[in-house]
């Protein structure tokens, strides 16, 4: 006798249909992720090497032509009146200081939907001198194992060491970084290729592990207040092979350290670097200086400290005589979706040509 199943068939058929429906909508679900993905990481490679192509702005600014280096004629003054004088010959370190303390530490911003509409990307470019900061080479002698010049008074790096990590200590809330240095330190036989390897000193790491390169405009706790942030890399070089700093040149987080308070904190202005016009007076630059007696009449004004207020321990590694051939440079480029940091190191070569141009010796992806 036969047994008829009403409806078996089409319960089959529906399980199926359902079944191809689930599939669907799985492979449709996957890829519209894996589409949004590969539109993501486009984006961001695009910009990456939108990025990179930007240090090329940096150079540009930093770079001098041989037609820049010729000595200029004063202006008013009649051709017949100079024949017989001597032409002054031109101060390439004045006239680097003069394209450099306008924009130093501050964001030079570009914006190329004014330039080309459909490539709406915004790139900030923000400047530093590796000469101002602390060459952490300089600190300690690894063949010797302990502290440059120790125990010659004025010029004793261990006193400087002390002030310094002391300062750091005060600033983070962290204990010294002073004799985890020392350890870490006697166990190297090289000196460091790069100041992030101080991250592998579990101390400097909970120090700055969070602030390795410089960030504008850090608020405090949502009011207008900046806060004083130190970051690693703007504290820290091995780019530059003096020992000393350079005090026209110093960084945000070097100011920090000796409490001085940058006239571009206290607003949030953002200017291009094509149309900026600030003038800093450099009248009194030298190109050796007794600070002592040359720090009050030069840079008092650019800094708003006078001499007496630097702490002892830090007069000696300011730099007497002007030297300035590194830089470095921040450089972000962002749209609505996202943003791509770049740090790049560059270092002065002079053509033979005489033109001064700048190599990219080390770049990071931040």
């Amino acid at each position: 006798m036969i047994h008829r199943q009403n409806g078996y068939i089409l319960f089959i058929t529906f399980s199926m249909l359902a079944l191809c429906t689930a599939l669907v909508s799985v492979f449709m679900v996957k890829g519209i992720t894996h589409k949004k993905l590969s539109s993501a990481l486009l984006e961001q490679e695009k910009l990456q090497q939108f990025a990179m192509s930007s240090v090329a702005i940096a150079q540009s600014f930093l770079s001098f032509s041989p037609e820049d280096l010729q000595p200029k004629k004063e202006e008013g003054v009649l051709e017949n009146e100079k024949k017989d004088e001597k032409s002054k010959p031109f101060d390439v370190n004045k006239a680097l200081l003069e394209k450099l303390l306008p924009v130093l530490g501050r964001v030079q911003e570009f914006k190329f939907q004014d330039i080309e509409k459909d490539f709406p990307v915004v790139i900030n470019l923000i400047f530093f001198s590796e000469s101002g900061k602390i060459n952490i080479n300089g600190l300690y002698d690894l063949v010797s194992k302990k502290f440059y010049d120790e125990g010659n008074k004025g010029k004793d790096q261990k006193i400087f060491a002390k002030w310094l990590f002391e300062k750091i200590s005060k600033m983070t809330g962290k204990p010294s970084l002073l004799q985890p240095f020392v350890e870490y330190m006697k166990t190297r036989k090289a000196p460091l290729n790069d100041v992030t390897e101080l991250l592998a000193i579990q101390e400097f790491s909970d120090c700055f592990a969070d602030a390795v390169f410089y960030e504008e405009n850090i608020k405090n706790n949502g009011t207008d207040k900046v806060m004083k942030k130190l970051f690693l890399t703007d504290v820290f070089t091995v780019a530059y092979e003096n020992d000393t700093i350079q005090p026209w040149l110093l960084s945000p987080s070097v100011c920090a350290l000796l409490d001085i308070v940058q006239k571009h904190d206290k607003n949030d202005s953002v200017d291009k670097l094509v149309e900026k016009e600030d003038k800093i007076d450099i009248s009194s630059f030298k190109q050796v200086s007794d600070w002592q007696k040359d720090w009050d009449t030069g840079l008092k004004s650019l800094y708003g400290l006078s001499y007496d207020k630097i702490p002892e321990s830090v007069r000696h590694v300011l730099a007497t005589s002007f030297q300035a051939t590194v830089f470095s440079v921040l450089v972000s480029v962002f749209n609505e979706n996202m943003m791509v940091r770049i740090f790049a190191i560059l270092k002065q070569k002079r053509l033979p040509n005489g033109a001064i141009v700048y190599d990219v010796i080390k770049t990071y992806q931040v």
